[in-house]
């Protein structure tokens, strides 16, 4: 993890990832902390430069919860956020935030402010071991310190001193440079430099030297008598001694302003409307400088995600880096039309570099355009390739010595050119979706800033509806811009219609134009096998899936199945986050729901029945209650509510029913949104009612109960309880488990005085032989809501009771859990010896059953009970055992 302060704020992980917060009091605090990394920043001190002085009651909450959500983006990745006395530190290495390594370089290189310990400087001979640092140093700049941090108090405190030691690391490089003769490098910085601060005869000065040592002696001229007509006096003695210098420079030594030869200049014209993007502008400044060495920065993303746009707006910017001049080429690797061949862009290539007989054999052209490009400091920016084997015959060839000059090539594609990090050591600069602060300044160069003002909410809306992509946001901004009656929330509602997205965002002009357009060209390129995953995918219901899911869907063999969604994720319609599981935009999701619909009836049910047998299978191997399973059903819920609704459309109420019950218990142990809980269940209450199923009925009706004790709607779920009841009449097993259910779901809820009432009649009806093996399980049961309702003398008769029946039969879980039971009451009684006891024979008794999680939780019991009487070593490893018997590591 790397912070960056010297330009926009960026926060990245070592392979690159951007991960800066979007809010920007979080982008405050973050840039606060690393601002004093290893020091404790007291709170007071945080909350008045997070709010810049005007802190609400709430900051001190506030600011606790901004900082957890940086701990979740840090991660303990290198850096990490913690608390100290009254106040926070932001500890790790200063080389992770670059102002701070920026400082230290420039430290080492005896650059110090006004007033600080005196420094020798070195000699600017070719051994000046500052020079180097200072490069290092100046380097690791991209625009104003903090530029976007969030907090102009820190900007105020912070800013003017890196600004003077910036200034004087370029005025001891310039200093160094020009001894050895090599003043011209740093035009392009003094230039910046002089127009940023117009009143420092220091910068000026040395901009006109360093001009006059690269020849330019009539743009050294000019800046002088630009910086003089800027005093309000005469010029200092640096500035002066500049202006005698150029003004006695014999004729005869000047070097020719211009080059005879400036070079291609294809860049294709700037996109005005291009907006944000700071971090990965600085992502490709930085990419540059490896890219050196000869390898290609390879800038990849999703279609309309806008890899060109940012590659052109980036050249243009950098332009003056390239002295020799900037190539282009359109590959067309996704055009209707198919792929330009190599051939023909080395043609026009080779033309662009003033060849006029081009060589007809490619073989002979790639080595021609290679001999031309070496020891040239020129861009070549291959737009929109194909594969790797479309853009390696376009590449220069990499310098043959560290110091020679060598060109860049820039690639775009949507194509993840994998091959390319292989075989060429690519850069990769993978491109993401706009942030939303970028995405709202995008839509403003289209639409009437008041416009967006007057509806934020709906704006912020449309652009989570257009997958924050540019060219989705592009085409609904031109929508809104020809119907200015429209108000932004009624065509964010019009996109949230799955049918209507599509459509919406299509456009008109030479060629189609809209999502669905460019889709359809990266869809063309697949072969029938991945297209035909594809295309089944755009059944499933989520906006993740994993490989047995998908292989389920498909019918396919896992392995397969994993090779497939390979290629579609190299084309970057879907995105594998982890091994094995894959995530796709909402609007691709469309796309590929729209080619679902293609399918043949039978095609589509059938692969619908396998998807519901998956989750079927899926569902009921989870392990309710485990951290594994709630995992997997925060993952999955939101395709499982699916499934059940789309299994009872379609008239596979058997399933639906099944399905929805297996999810109840995932619901009941997670923190799942209630509403989507209820509308599960109540689906599949719908299909066990058109099944005519009583048990099914029994079985929903209480899960509904369970659902609606947990909403706090007791006598609601009385209710469902009577009807489970009443539809389980024939069957006094059921019953009772109904009955059990939500008495359980009671105690959870701390309903005490409603569930002991439900359970003593639950023993009560267990004391008939019809139901005799459940008794002692009901007596385990009202002992733990007696303990929990604070009696526990009762809750030890009703357990022994349980202990004493469960123990004469042969081994299982009733056992061992009428064992915690009474662990728990001699524990509620003040008798930890008995109880440490009574645990230790639960956790012996659980090893005979083949049930982990059980043995977990007399683990865990037994740890809880050594931890009171303060026996920790021995809680410690109690809970460890448990950790492992949950993990499958024992």
């Amino acid at each position: 993890m790397r912070i960056d302060l010297l330009g926009p704020v960026a926060v990245r992980r070592d392979d690159g990832t951007v991960v800066t917060p979007s809010a920007p009091k979080r982008r405050a605090l973050l840039s606060a902390l690393a601002v004093r990394l290893n020091q404790v920043v007291a709170t007071e001190d945080l909350i008045e430069l997070v709010w810049d002085g005007a802190a609400p009651p709430t900051a001190r909450a506030a600011l606790q919860g901004h900082v957890a959500v940086l701990r979740q983006v840090l991660g303990g990745d290198h850096l990490a956020l913690g608390t100290r006395g009254t106040g926070y530190v932001l500890t790790g290495d200063r080389d992770r935030v670059d102002l701070l390594r920026f400082g230290d370089l420039c430290d080492l290189a005896g650059v110090l402010l006004p007033g600080g310990p005196s420094a020798a400087r070195p000699p600017g001979g070719p051994d000046d071991p500052a020079l180097p640092l200072l490069r290092a140093a100046l380097d690791l700049c991209h625009g104003p310190a903090l530029t976007d941090c969030g907090s102009a108090l820190l900007r105020e405190r912070t800013v003017p001193y890196v600004t003077d030691l910036r200034l004087r690391a370029l005025d001891r490089l310039a200093d160094g440079l020009c001894r050895q003769g090599r003043g011209g490098e740093l035009v392009a910085e003094l230039t910046e430099a002089v127009a940023a601060h117009p009143t420092r005869q220091g910068p000026a000065a040395r901009l006109v030297t360093c001009l006059d040592q690269a020849g330019r002696r009539d743009e050294a001229a000019a800046w002088y008598d630009r910086a003089v007509a800027g005093l309000a006096g005469p010029p200092g003695p640096e500035l002066r001694r500049a202006g005698e210098l150029i003004a006695r420079r014999p004729a005869a030594a000047r070097v020719p302003l211009l080059r005879d030869d400036p070079g291609p200049a294809q860049l294709p014209t700037a996109d005005r409307r291009f907006v944000g993007r700071a971090a990965d502008l600085h992502r490709l400044d930085e990419a540059v400088a490896l890219a050196r060495t000869g390898r290609p920065v390879l800038v990849t993303g999703p279609a309309g995600v806008g890899k060109t746009a940012l590659v052109q707006h980036w050249a243009h910017r950098a332009a003056e880096r390239f002295p020799d001049g900037r190539l282009y080429a359109d590959l067309r690797g996704f055009d209707e039309t198919g792929p330009r061949e190599p051939a023909d862009v080395l043609g026009d290539l080779l033309s662009a570099l003033g060849e006029d007989t081009v060589p007809a054999a490619l073989d002979d052209r790639i080595q021609r355009y290679r001999e031309l490009l070496a020891g040239r400091r020129i861009l070549v920016v291959l737009d929109d390739a194909r594969s790797a084997e479309h853009v390696i015959p376009l590449l220069p060839e990499p310098p043959t010595g560290p110091h020679e000059a060598a060109p860049v090539a820039v690639v775009t594609s949507r194509h993840r050119l994998r091959d390319l990090l292989v075989r060429e050591s690519g850069i990769p600069l993978p491109l993401d979706a706009l942030t939303p602060e970028d995405a709202a300044a995008l839509l403003a160069r289209t639409l009437d800033p008041a416009r967006l003002a007057a509806e934020p909410e709906a704006a912020a809306e449309l652009a989570e509806r257009c997958d924050h992509l540019p060219l989705a946001l592009r085409l609904a901004a031109a929508r809104l811009a020809a119907r200015p009656g429209w108000t932004l929330a009624e065509l964010a509602a019009e996109l949230a219609d799955d049918q209507a997205t599509l459509a919406t965002l299509t456009g008109t002009g030479r060629g189609p134009l809209g999502i669905a357009a460019t889709l359809d060209r990266t869809h063309r390129t697949l072969d029938p096998a991945p297209a035909r995953l594809f295309t089944v995918l755009g059944l499933h219901p989520g906006t993740e899936i994993d490989t047995a899911t998908a292989a389920a869907l498909a019918d396919l063999p896992p392995a397969t199945t994993r090779a497939l969604l390979a290629r579609l994720d190299a084309l970057h319609l879907l995105e594998e986050r982890t091994p094995g599981r894959y995530a796709r935009r909402g609007l691709i999701g469309r796309y590929a729901a729209r080619q679902a619909a293609d399918l043949g009836c039978d095609e589509r049910l059938a692969a619908l029945d396998r998807l519901i047998a998956h989750y079927l299978a899926t569902t009921a191997a989870q392990p309710t209650g485990s951290g594994e399973a709630a995992a997997w059903f925060r993952r999955e819920e939101s395709a499982v509510r699916a499934v059940v609704l789309c299994a009872e459309q379609h008239g596979r109420t058997v399933a639906a029913w099944q399905l929805a019950h297996r999810a109840g218990p995932l619901y009941e142990h997670t923190d799942h949104d209630r509403t989507h809980w209820r509308a599960t269940t109540e689906a599949g209450l719908r299909a066990a009612r058109t099944c005519a199923d009583p048990a099914a009925v029994a079985r929903l009706s209480t899960d509904l109960a369970v659902l609606l004790v947990d909403r706090g709607a007791h006598r609601t779920a009385g209710d469902h309880l009577d009807r489970a009841v009443a539809a389980a009449a024939g069957d006094p097993i059921l019953r009772h488990r109904c009955r059990a259910r939500v008495a359980d779901a009671l105690v959870r809820a701390g309903r005490h005085d409603r569930a002991i009432p439900l359970l003593t009649g639950l023993v009560a009806a267990a004391r008939t032989p019809a139901a005799a093996d459940l008794l002692a399980r009901a007596l385990t049961d009202l002992a733990d809501a007696l303990v929990l309702a604070g009696s526990p003398g009762p809750a030890l008769a009703h357990a022994d009771e349980a202990v004493q029946l469960a123990t004469s039969r042969p081994a299982g879980p009733d056992a061992v859990r009428a064992t915690h039971s009474r662990a728990r009451a001699l524990h509620a009684l003040g008798r930890p010896g008995a109880a440490l006891a009574c645990a230790d024979l639960a956790a012996a008794l659980g090893r005979t059953v083949a049930d982990a999680p059980l043995q977990a939780r007399s683990h865990t019991l037994l740890a809880d009970l050594l931890q009171a009487v303060g026996r920790t070593a021995e809680a410690a490893a109690a809970r460890h055992q448990a950790e492992a018997l949950l993990s499958g590591t024992t």
